[in-house]
């Protein structure tokens, strides 16, 4: 059977709330599966105080072996690196994290909190709020680049804001069956698997997307990339292919821009999530699965040969264009 140890950083607990909704299977029929023993988690456990203390200092100690080490949100340094600002179980937390880490087979940043530093690490991050091997897109985090775990990996990034309940479970299940190897992850210390796709990929509004037809206001059909700020041609994840909550939702299918939450640089300072930063019409981000010189020049092509329908759908709030010709 292979230890868990879960502890909570700086975060919402977002990560969790995600991985209780996990299905095919649930959470407690995967750990079964897996036969993985959770020794302690902060918000399902049980044990508190001194109890926890024990555990925390017999992984550290080595008296037990710590298979699986997950932290969730990021880890605070301040001030001046003593991370005195959060102390957990009479010490630093910044010091349980390193003592533990040194001993762990695995360990794992689950959400862009833990793994980049996220939310609590945007400026001007009075906490020192830092991800365990990044600090946003630059290495070194409160571990240090060189970090390896007792199995020779570097930190395990899981991000997301939060985190799908699949990426976490199917993340465990591939290391107990070793069947992660260290060159499975991307330049991100990400499994791959999860995030050589784009949020763009099988969004629903692709076909608007690819003649440039665009919503101008929130509740419209069109693509929300050219004026609303969505950044799902620059987010590296699967939402879109796996979905959530029962395998029915993703940001865009709900009508909302992608943020874009598993980039190592979010959230991005001073930005409006809301709507798209241009420069002579142009996004300024601009997508990551094509040239840029080949994207602004089919811009106007594309615009030119829109459909009449596409039109017309991409600035109403239902099918339009369908009930106009039915009614002929």
């Amino acid at each position: 059977m292979k230890n868990l140890l879960c502890l909570h950083g700086l975060g919402c607990g977002g990560d969790t709330i995600s991985l209780l909704n996990a299905e095919e299977p649930d959470l407690l029929t995967a750990l079964e599966m897996l036969d993985i023993n959770v020794v302690w988690h902060p918000s399902i456990s049980l044990e508190k105080g001194d109890d926890v203390k024990q555990i925390c200092s017999d992984f550290a100690s080595g008296k037990r072996r710590l298979d699986l080490f997950i932290i969730e949100g990021a880890v605070p340094t301040g001030p001046d690196g003593s991370g005195r600002i959060y102390e957990f179980l009479g010490r630093p937390f910044i010091e349980w994290v390193r003592d533990l880490a040194a001993v762990a087979e695995h360990t794992i940043a689950v959400g862009t909190c833990a793994a980049s530093g996220g939310i609590p690490a945007a400026g001007p991050n009075p906490a020192g709020a830092s991800g365990l091997q990044f600090m946003q897109d630059k290495t070194g985090g409160i571990l240090g680049d060189g970090y390896r775990s007792k199995s020779g990996f570097p930190v395990i990034n899981i991000p997301g804001c939060p985190s799908h309940p699949d990426w976490i479970l199917e993340s465990l299940s591939l290391i107990a069956r070793k069947k992660l190897l260290p060159e499975h992850l991307d330049y991100a210390n990400r499994p791959a698997h999860f995030f050589n796709n784009l949020a763009h990929h099988a969004c629903p509004r692709n076909e608007f997307y690819e003649f440039k037809a665009s919503a101008e206001e929130f509740g419209q059909m069109g693509c929300l990339f050219e004026h609303l700020g969505c950044r799902g041609t620059q987010c590296e994840s699967d939402c879109n292919i796996r979905l959530w909550l029962g395998r029915t939702g993703s940001c865009t299918r709900a009508g909302s821009p992608c943020i874009s939450c598993t980039s190592q640089n979010f959230p991005l300072p001073d930005t409006n999530y809301f709507k798209t930063e241009t420069i002579a019409g142009i996004p300024k981000a601009l997508p990551k699965d094509v040239p840029k010189a080949w994207y602004i020049g089919m811009v106007g092509l594309s615009k030119m040969a829109t459909p009449e329908r596409l039109k017309i759908n991409a600035v109403s709030a239902h099918n339009k264009y369908q009930k106009k010709v039915e009614g002929k």
